[in-house]
């Protein structure tokens, strides 16, 4: 039949051969198409690599849209906060919310002081004077470090608008320019996590290697030495020995940043078994206390030398005569640290010119005189009539004098007359005060339960 067949349909209207036909109609279309593409380009796409970064880039705390924002002031915009206030913005912004001038970052470098950091990106004294001085209020520039980063927005007209100073993910410093063009500083406030971990490790070859065996850090053995320095010498323990800890870890967005309060520890081993906690009295007096309420803290402390990751490398040799009271050599790594085992004055501090080579002398009180002999160096400021406290680095580790390898020649006297340090009994520090002694046993007894549950990772385990 005929409907088996398609019928051709033609249209009554004829094209106008004078406008160009098919090839004029997809010019035309072309044309549209650019121009679209233009618009959506200059008024709509928000990641264009080559624009200056948004809202968002330079202050870290989303896009626009997600925390609001209302007139600051000519080409100024001030975020809104939850309660409708405002606050001044750190930077101009054009019509179209995009930032004018510019944005500088840098890092410190070793003996750069920020000014000299600022003019080497191009923003002069006259300029970064204001918003250094303002700074000072909440960060003490002395303590600049190299490595610190900071970030500058500089406008058209060459003025920083906003500035951004970080030491440590903890510490960021901002400086802001607010209306009347006056600076404001502050620290940033950044959100921390703190989880409470248990450690238990079985000592091996040394403290450092023991705690990393264990899935740990440098930082929490340098807290452990501290805070044991009274009752055990590390250089000087056994394979074997155990240590358990309760510790804060700090993490900022998920990563952790550093350890925080140990709050109890335990060693066990060659130097006994000592016991300590963190407690913080009704009076707010803080401190590390044994379980039967005395202060760690002592007159003196176990060693002269300050174990460290360096000298923990090569382990110390310990010799002292038969007699009873008589000089002890430390046969240590050069350049590990000494520290003075008491508080007191200085009163030789230099090379004697004889077989003792350099010396440091320290008289501390109850009649007690400590020596330290054959130095590498003595530290820095250490000098006659200098008070210095207990575990005040006060010299290296070196063979001067007649010493033929690194060693320290340590002697302590009382009334004259020598000890032997490494047989000396020292009194206990002082206590809880009646008063809060039953608060104290309330608060430490489950930390040193919970001591005590934790397991100890063995010397042939390894945990990641």
């Amino acid at each position: 039949m005929y409907l088996d067949r398609p019928i051709p349909l033609r249209s009554s209207h004829r094209p106008n051969r004078r406008r160009g036909g098919p090839r004029a109609r997809g010019g035309s279309v072309i044309v549209v198409a650019v121009l679209l593409l233009v618009n959506y380009f200059i008024f709509f796409r928000g990641d264009d690599p080559t624009k200056e970064p948004n809202l968002a880039d330079l202050n870290g705390q989303g896009a626009i849209a997600a925390i609001g924002m209302t007139p600051g002031g000519p080409g100024r915009t001030s975020p809104v906060g939850p309660d409708g206030s405002s606050e001044a913005a750190p930077y101009e912004v054009d019509d179209f919310g995009q930032p004018v001038g510019r944005k500088l970052t840098g890092e410190l470098k070793r003996g750069q002081t920020i000014l000299n950091a600022l003019r080497a990106l191009g923003i002069d004294s006259h300029a970064a004077q204001p918003l250094v001085q303002a700074m000072t209020e909440v960060f003490d520039f002395r303590k600049a470090q190299a490595g610190d980063t900071f970030t500058a927005n500089v406008d058209d007209d060459g003025q920083v608008t906003y500035f951004s100073y970080t030491q440590s993910p903890l510490d960021i410093y901002e400086v802001v320019l607010a209306e009347g063009g006056k600076y404001e500083a502050r620290k940033k406030k950044v959100p921390t996590r703190v989880d409470v971990a248990h450690i238990g490790c079985a000592m091996k070859s040394s403290l450092y290697e023991s705690i990393a065996r264990c899935g740990e850090g440098a930082e929490l053995a340098a807290q452990l030495i501290d805070i044991f320095a009274w009752d055990v010498d590390f250089f000087d323990v056994r394979d074997g020995d155990e240590f358990k800890v309760i510790v804060e870890k700090i993490s900022v967005d998920g990563r952790f940043l550093r350890y925080g309060k140990v709050l109890a520890a335990l060693y066990r081993g060659k130097f006994g078994e000592q016991q300590i906690v963190s407690y913080r009295d009704p009076e707010g007096r803080e401190g590390f206390y044994k379980p039967d309420g005395h202060a760690v803290s002592k007159e003196f402390i176990k060693s002269p030398l300050k174990y460290t990751k360096v000298s923990a490398d090569a382990q110390t040799n310990v010799r002292t005569s038969i007699k009873t009271a008589s000089p002890v050599i430390y046969s240590a790594r050069a350049n590990t640290p000494i520290w003075a085992v008491a508080g007191g004055t200085v009163v030789m501090a230099g090379d004697t010119g004889g077989a003792l080579g350099k010396t440091v002398t320290i008289k501390h009180d109850n009649g007690y005189t400590s020596s330290y002999a054959h130095l590498g160096s003595v530290a820095q400021g250490i000098k006659p009539g200098t008070l210095v406290k207990q575990k005040t680095v006060i010299g290296k580790v070196g063979s001067s004098g007649d010493a033929d390898s690194p060693q320290l020649l340590f002697s302590l006297r009382k009334d004259g007359k020598l000890q032997n340090p490494l047989k000396l009994s020292y009194s206990e520090g002082e206590a809880v005060s009646q008063e809060h002694k039953a608060h104290f046993d309330a608060e430490v007894k489950q930390l040193i339960e919970d001591l005590e549950a934790i397991p100890v990772v063995g010397q042939h385990e390894r945990k990641s």
